[in-house]
C-alpha cells in the first residue's frame, strides 16, 4: 500500500511538472478571466474608429445700428436682424484604434528563470508585440478626442464711428450718410487727379485704400456686417458588424452640425459594406473565444476590408475603402518560445519568428 501511494504521488507530482511545462502561458477572455488568482497581464486587441471632420463655414451676420435709415444711403439690400448661417463644405476621414472591449485577454504566466517573455503593450493596453524589443509608440494611431479647430478673420466685431451724439440716433445716422458722400466726392478727385498736389503712384494707392476702408466702415453703420469663419467639427464612429448603416449627426443651415440623432436638419449616416477578404477563413466564433482557455497560446486578428460612405439627405459626401480592425476574424498564434510582431492599428501580426 505504501508502493502504490509512494507511486501515485510521483505520477501526480510529474503529471503537474509536465502540465506546467506545457502550460507556462493560459490565454482566457477578459470575461471568463481571475487574476486575482493567478499572476498574468491584460492585453486588447484594437478596434477601428472613423474620425470624420467636417469642414464648415459660419457665416455672422450682424445689424447695423442705423439699418432703420439705409434709404439714407439709397441701400435695398441690408441686414435686418443678428443671424448665423452655416455651410457644409467638405468632410474627411482618417482611422484611428482603440481597445476593444469585445477582444481583451488575460494571460496567466508561470514563466521559468531560464525563458521569460517580454510583452509590449501601448499605454493604451493594445498588443504590439511579444519576446521583441518593444517598437516606439505612436500616439496618432489612437484616439484622442479634439478640440473644434476655428479660423476667423475677425472677432469681437464692433462698429465704428457708430456712436449716437447728443442730437440723437436719427441726426447720428445723417451725419454718417453725409460723411459717406465726402468720402466718394474725396476717392473721385483722386482717381480724376483734381488734387493739386503730387503724390507717387504707391502714395495714391495708399490713400484711395485708406478712403475705401473708412467708406465701408460708415456703409457698415446701414448695411450691417458679414463675418465668416471656418470650423472644423470632429464625429467618431465605431463601426458595428451588425448594424451597417448608422446615423451620426444632423446639419442645417441655421443650426450648423449636431452630433448624435438630436437636433434639426438633415441626417448624415455612415454605411460600412464589408468587402468579405476574410470569408474563407474558418475562424472561431466570439462566443467560443470567450469559453475558451489556450495554453501556450494568445489571439491575433485579421483584419476585414470594408467601403465606407458618408451620405447627407441623399448625397454622397465621402467614400472609400478602410480596414475595420473589429470586422475581421480571430486567430491563435503560438506564444511559448516566440518572437511576434503585431500592428496595433489592426491586432494582425505581421512579424513572426519562433526558436
Amino acid at each position: 500500500m505504501k508502493h502504490l501511494r509512494k507511486l501515485f504521488l510521483v505520477m501526480a507530482l510529474t503529471a503537474l511538472a509536465i502540465g506546467n511545462a506545457s502550460a507556462q502561458y493560459v490565454t482566457t477572455h477578459a470575461k471568463a478571466a481571475m487574476p486575482g488568482q493567478q499572476n498574468g497581464l491584460y492585453y486588447s486587441l484594437p478596434r477601428t474608429v472613423l474620425q470624420l471632420n467636417f469642414i464648415i463655414e459660419e457665416t455672422q451676420f450682424l445689424e447695423g445700428p442705423y439699418s432703420q435709415y439705409a434709404n439714407y444711403i439709397g441701400a435695398q439690400d441690408y441686414v435686418m436682424e443678428d443671424s448665423k448661417e452655416y455651410e457644409l463644405k467638405g468632410v474627411t476621414m482618417t482611422s484611428k484604434a482603440e481597445p476593444d472591449p469585445q477582444a481583451t485577454f488575460f494571460v496567466a504566466m508561470t514563466p521559468k528563470k531560464d525563458n521569460t517573455t517580454s510583452f509590449c503593450l501601448t499605454p493604451q493596453g493594445i498588443l504590439q508585440g511579444v519576446g521583441m524589443e518593444c517598437p516606439a509608440y505612436d500616439p496618432d494611431i489612437v484616439v484622442t478626442p479634439t478640440i473644434p479647430q476655428e479660423c476667423s478673420q475677425e472677432e469681437n466685431f464692433n462698429f465704428r464711428y457708430g456712436s449716437v451724439n447728443a442730437r440723437g440716433e436719427e441726426q447720428a445716422a445723417r451725419s454718417a450718410a453725409d460723411m459717406i458722400n465726402r468720402i466718394r466726392e474725396e476717392k473721385l478727385k483722386l482717381i480724376t487727379g483734381f488734387q493739386e498736389t503730387a503724390f507717387t503712384l504707391d502714395t495714391y494707392r495708399q490713400m484711395y485704400a485708406d478712403l475705401d476702408a473708412m467708406e465701408n466702415d460708415y456703409l457698415s453703420l446701414f448695411v450691417g456686417k458679414k463675418l465668416s469663419k471656418t470650423i472644423v467639427k470632429t464625429v467618431y464612429v465605431t463601426p458595428n458588424k451588425e448594424v451597417t448603416t448608422q446615423s451620426v449627426a444632423k446639419f442645417s443651415s441655421e443650426d450648423g452640425l449636431t452630433v448624435g440623432t438630436s437636433g434639426y436638419g438633415d441626417v448624415i449616416t455612415v454605411q460600412l459594406i464589408s468587402l468579405q477578404t476574410t470569408g474563407t477563413i474558418n475562424s472561431p466564433s466570439q462566443s467560443a473565444v470567450e469559453s475558451l482557455s489556450l495554453e501556450n497560446k494568445l489571439f491575433y486578428r485579421i483584419p476585414e476590408i470594408a467601403n465606407v460612405k458618408v451620405s447627407m439627405g441623399g448625397k454622397t459626401l465621402l467614400e472609400s475603402r478602410e480596414t475595420i480592425a473589429q470586422y475581421g476574424v480571430f486567430m491563435l498564434a503560438p506564444l511559448a518560445k516566440t518572437k511576434l510582431m503585431m500592428d496595433p492599428r489592426t491586432g494582425q501580426i505581421v512579424s513572426l519568428g519562433m526558436e
